[in-house]
């Protein structure tokens, strides 16, 4: 038998408003009627249906995450910020995969269409600008790592751009001409900003981008190990590879290392995120390190005070990222 709101309110002799107020831990309740409602509770072992008083409030206190896999290591540090900025202010965070598909990421908004959680946040968006845009002037919706041109949305990101400009500018400060770029031929957003930013390094150098040098494949390692290969096969081998991961810089060394390329010397390779294996692997990976706790926790910070303002704030927030240099430049490890 299901114990209901108005069963309490009989046997505490209260109004159902009364008992309302007082699991709702409303100041305007005479002690006795407190006393009266919680021995009624206990008695009858009434458990309220908080989801469905969430809903009829319209407030859940809590947020969905929404990222592609569980394989990326960079996601845990930034669920991690996502996590502590959401507790402080009395929030939960639920993490759901896509499997990089978008029609399963519209299914994971029905709880956001349905006020099962009161924000949402992207982490690796598969639905276009234009669908996003349309969702966020009508939800409590965010970018996080990820950011689309031209989409009206909250977002923390960095510049990625820049930061792909940053480390190929030091390749060539090292001296070298001729360097390759292994990319994805998914075109998420930040890959394409990396490699404008490859681009842009050479030609303020003076050096014409040459497309043998650029190679399209996926973002795990066995895609490095080959891009690798198809580039060290040129006529005119390239004597660095930028690639737009740690995970793919990995499997690119891995190739060189097998064939008796010296790493750091005959080329310098250079990664992307600073996962916890660039810096395990042998020799340790140079790259550019995004900060993922900060993104997270100010993704939420921002999407929480959107939550509570009439006036949503739609800024795309860019945070410093940093060069690591290791031993695949030819630095010294730490």
């Amino acid at each position: 038998m299901n114990i209901t709101i108005k069963d309490v309110a009989r046997a505490a002799n209260v109004s159902v408003a009364t008992v309302s107020r007082v699991l709702n831990k409303k100041t305007n309740v005479s002690d006795e009627a407190v006393q009266a409602v919680n021995r009624a509770v206990e008695e009858l072992g009434y458990s309220p249906n908080f989801l469905g008083r969430d809903l009829r409030k319209s407030e859940t206190k809590r947020i969905l995450a929404i990222i592609a896999s569980t394989e990326q290591s960079f996601y845990s540090e930034v669920l991690r910020g996502m996590q502590d900025a959401a507790y402080t202010q009395g929030y939960d965070v639920l993490i759901a995969t896509t499997r990089d598909d978008p029609d399963h990421e519209m299914h994971l908004l029905n709880m956001l269409f349905s006020k099962a959680v009161d924000g949402a946040v992207l982490l690796a968006p598969k639905l276009d600008a234009d669908t996003i845009s349309d969702l966020a002037r009508k939800y409590h919706l965010a970018m996080c790592l990820e950011r689309l041109e031209g989409c009206k949305i909250l977002c923390v990101t960095i510049d990625n751009e820049q930061a792909g400009y940053d480390a190929v500018k030091l390749l060539l400060n090292k001296g070298r001409k001729r360097i390759g770029l292994i990319s994805t031929r998914v075109r998420s957003q930040s890959s394409i900003d990396r490699e404008n930013g490859y681009r842009r390094a050479l030609e303020d150098a003076g050096i014409p981008v040459d497309e043998e040098l650029i190679y399209y494949g996926d973002y795990d390692a066995d895609s490095g190990f080959r891009g690798c290969e198809q580039l060290m096969r040129l006529r005119e081998k390239p004597d660095a590879i930028f690639s737009i991961s740690d995970t793919i810089s990995i499997g690119a060394m891995t190739y060189a290392i097998r064939n008796g390329i010296s790493v750091g010397k005959d080329v310098l390779f250079f990664g992307f995120d600073n996962i916890s294996y660039s810096h395990m692997f042998i020799p340790r990976l140079s790259t550019v390190e995004q900060p993922c706790y900060l993104q997270g926790k100010t993704v939420v910070e921002k999407l929480i005070a959107n939550i509570k303002s009439e006036e949503p704030d739609a800024t795309t927030y860019k945070l410093p990222h940093s060069l690591i240099l290791r031993e695949s430049t030819g630095d010294s490890s730490y």
